[in-house]
């Protein structure tokens, strides 16, 4: 079938001989570098090449805050085989060559996002120009897709940043603002958006007065001569290689293959460096890890757009944060960083004073890390009040309430917010487990309440779990999803039930771990296959840091909701009652001092047996106990999509992204083959392995949870 022409490229050239070729994709509030669109460049190229009139070349966006995103992912994603991949991929870098070698200055104009293919082609250009407002962000970030430049960004970028911050960007998918992007002598000029056009008119005189390239070489930075030495050169790439390891436990392969790239190449010709980048690039695009960074992508900008809501959200100005303990205190933060005014409230001026120091002391530490002044952060503390009387909460949009899990405590501050906000405002309730509507049933206007359940530490946990209770409005939904957004968390809209999604798939991956070590397998090793399977940490020492208190009260709320496959571990209840608690007590599965833990070496008086288990069947009672929950969430429809489920368990438990997701996971395995384990498990260890319906039903029928192997499997 043929396919229609679409142009994205508008050619003008003023009376100087300047031209300014303008990236405009019809049809789109983004522009992407697909395919047509690197050949339609080309096109322009070839036509440039000859005319003896250009003395320059502008390249711009006509997109608002978008320069180029990217290359195009669907094209990425559809790469199959190698000679796929090598065909495509040398054609790009071919059309990037052409443009680094016309016969006049070429110059970026970059306003918005730069990014990947985006900032490859900028790098093929003589000079570069950025804006240096808040949506502009310039950066190679492709190992976040399990992928590594492969359109000469390995090549092009130690030109300008030095062997070692090529590496340091490369690897940490960084994105840099404008003036950092000038600093490194990645950009040559960094102004403010409303100045770009002076700027551009700067960068014509210089041009022909033939005078730039001289003003600009200053600030490049350039390979350093010592980087090039063979002995320095290997230990900058060892170090590196450490700390990616260090970080990932090397099971993402894209950062390490960019270091080998840019540490064989750097020595070698364009050409030849060209070469092993592509070699090294297409194994990473057909792997299976970057369809699955691919696919979590996607389900993560489907995320950006989601609203949960037929209705519109309301405004918020402020909020209130009642209950500062480390959930509060750590909600307060969020707000007062994205400058929000926020009320604290709580009984005490000591837990106030206690409150506010944590915030601080979370301040500071992005001061160090030069990302704040002391001015911004007096700013962004100045709008944080409190209360230790309910006052001055009569004109707050959103009051978030963290007090302790216990019902009555809430229902009596729901009492108090009642009489106290105006009619308008939205209560959430940072709830981990207990249901929304039994919690408002006494209330006047259940329809302002609902469930905001943040993940522990708020500063860094992205998931906000949002939790509608049965007369909860759409308009109160929309607004804390919206608020979520802005204080840069991913909101996914769960149904009420006992645990909600998370901590309802979470806990019975946890309670197995516990019942293997009560019938005699080791805590660290249980904990150190978990960790090599992915997970950020072994269950036992997640459950030290979470706490043993708060994991059995709510493993008590789940076994009461769900019955005898939630059957608390006595673990458990005998830690608490001997209150080893774990991190906060210093005692737990672990001893803990300071930063370093130790078995505790009196955890073994609570083993029950012997047994020693196969690697293989850990992991599976552990991961497949997980996923039989999971599917149950999905039959009950607790969450949208099987999409929606691991992105949740990707950013709230920190499950393996390079698996793509617990569902993923078991889609990596069959349906047939998770079914026939949890069966044999069953029979083995008792009913709380026998397989969901779903499950069954899947299995029958040869399905997966995601469509497209669905497709794939007729």
């Amino acid at each position: 079938m043929d396919h229609e022409k679409i142009q994205y490229f508008n050619r003008s050239i003023d009376e100087r001989g300047i031209v300014t070729l303008t990236f405009d994709t019809p049809n789109s509030e983004v522009n992407v570098l697909c395919f047509d669109a690197l050949y339609e460049l080309e096109e322009e190229i070839i036509e440039m090449q000859e005319d003896k009139r250009i003395k320059a070349l502008f390249i711009e966006s006509a997109k608002a805050h978008i320069f180029i995103a990217g290359a195009d992912i669907n094209e990425i994603k559809a790469f199959e085989n190698s000679a796929q991949t090598v065909e495509m991929l040398g054609r790009g870098q071919e059309i990037f060559n052409r443009l680094e070698d016309l016969p006049f200055p070429t110059v970026a104009m970059i306003d918005g996002a730069c990014l990947g293919g985006g900032l490859e082609l900028a790098l093929a250009c003589d000079y570069r120009v950025a804006t240096n407002d808040a949506h502009t962000r310039i950066g190679l970030v492709e190992v976040s897709l399990g992928i590594i430049p492969g359109l000469g960004g390995t090549q092009r970028l130690p030109l300008l940043v030095g062997f070692t911050k090529a590496i340091e960007l490369i690897t940490a998918s960084k994105r840099l603002k404008g003036d950092k992007a000038l600093k490194l002598g990645l950009v040559d000029a960094s102004v403010p958006g409303g100045y770009l056009g002076f700027k551009k008119e700067e960068f014509i005189q210089d041009i022909l007065a033939e005078r730039l390239e001289e003003k600009v070489k200053k600030n490049r930075k350039g390979i350093l001569w010592y980087e090039r030495l063979l002995p320095v050169k290997m230990l900058i790439a060892k170090m590196a290689r450490s700390a990616v390891l260090k970080q990932t436990d090397g099971h993402y392969p894209a950062p390490l293959r960019a270091i080998d790239v840019i540490e064989e190449t750097l020595t070698m010709s364009l050409e030849e460096g060209l070469k092993v980048e592509l070699e090294a690039f297409e194994p990473l695009a057909t792997s299976q890890i970057s369809k699955n960074l691919i696919e979590l992508f996607f389900t993560s900008e489907a995320l950006k757009k989601e609203t949960f809501s037929k209705e519109k959200a309301k405004l918020v100005k402020s909020a209130a944060v009642i209950g500062v303990g480390t959930m509060g205190s750590g909600i307060a933060w969020v707000l007062a960083s994205k400058e929000i005014p926020v009320r604290l409230g709580a009984r005490k001026m000591q837990s106030i004073a206690g409150a506010m120091a944590k915030m601080m002391k979370s301040f500071e530490r992005i001061k160090r890390r030069g990302r704040l002044t002391s001015r911004e952060i007096g700013l962004k503390m100045d709008r944080v009040t409190y209360t230790t009387t309910m006052q001055g909460l009569d004109e707050i949009d959103v009051v978030i309430e963290a007090v302790s899990e216990d019902p009555a405590v809430k229902k009596k501050i729901y009492e108090t917010l009642e009489a106290t906000v105006k009619e308008g405002a939205v209560i959430a309730t940072n709830t981990s487990s207990l249901n929304i509507t039994n919690l408002v049933k006494e209330t006047q206007h259940p329809e302002r309440f609902v469930g905001m359940h943040f993940f522990n530490p708020v500063a860094k946990m992205p998931l906000v779990e949002v939790i509608a209770g049965e007369k909860t409005s759409e308009e109160s939904v929309a607004t804390v999803v919206k608020l979520a957004k802005r204080l840069g968390k991913t909101p996914i809209k769960v149904s009420e039930c006992a645990g909600f999604l998370v901590n309802r798939i979470l806990l019975p991956y946890l309670n197995e771990s516990a019942r293997m070590f009560e019938e005699g397998e080791e805590i660290e090793r249980i904990d150190r296959l978990l960790k090599a399977f992915g997970m950020p940490m072994g269950p036992f020492t997640l459950s030290d840091e979470v706490g043993l208190d708060i994991g059995e009260k709510v493993s008590t709320i789940l076994y009461e909701a769900y019955g005898e496959r939630m059957t608390p571990s006595s673990v458990l209840s005998e830690m608490t009652a001997k209150a080893w608690l774990g991190k906060k007590t210093g005692q737990g599965f672990y001893t803990h001092k300071g930063k370093s833990k130790t078995l505790n070496n009196s955890i073994g008086l609570l083993q029950n047996g012997m047994e020693k288990l196969e690697d293989d069947l850990i992991l599976d009672r552990a991961i497949l106990i997980m996923v039989n929950e999971a599917a149950r969430c999905l039959e009950e429809n607790v969450v949208d999509n099987a999409q929606y489920l691991d992105m949740a368990m990707v950013l709230g438990t920190g499950f393996p992204a390079f698996r793509g997701g617990l569902l993923r996971y078991a889609d990596s395995r069959g349906s047939a083959n998770v079914v026939a384990r949890l069966l044999e498990l069953e029979k083995q260890f008792g009913e709380r392995f026998a397989p969901a319906t779903l499950l069954l039903n899947m299995a029958e029928k040869n399905e997966t949870f995601y469509d497209e192997d669905k497709k794939d499997n007729g």
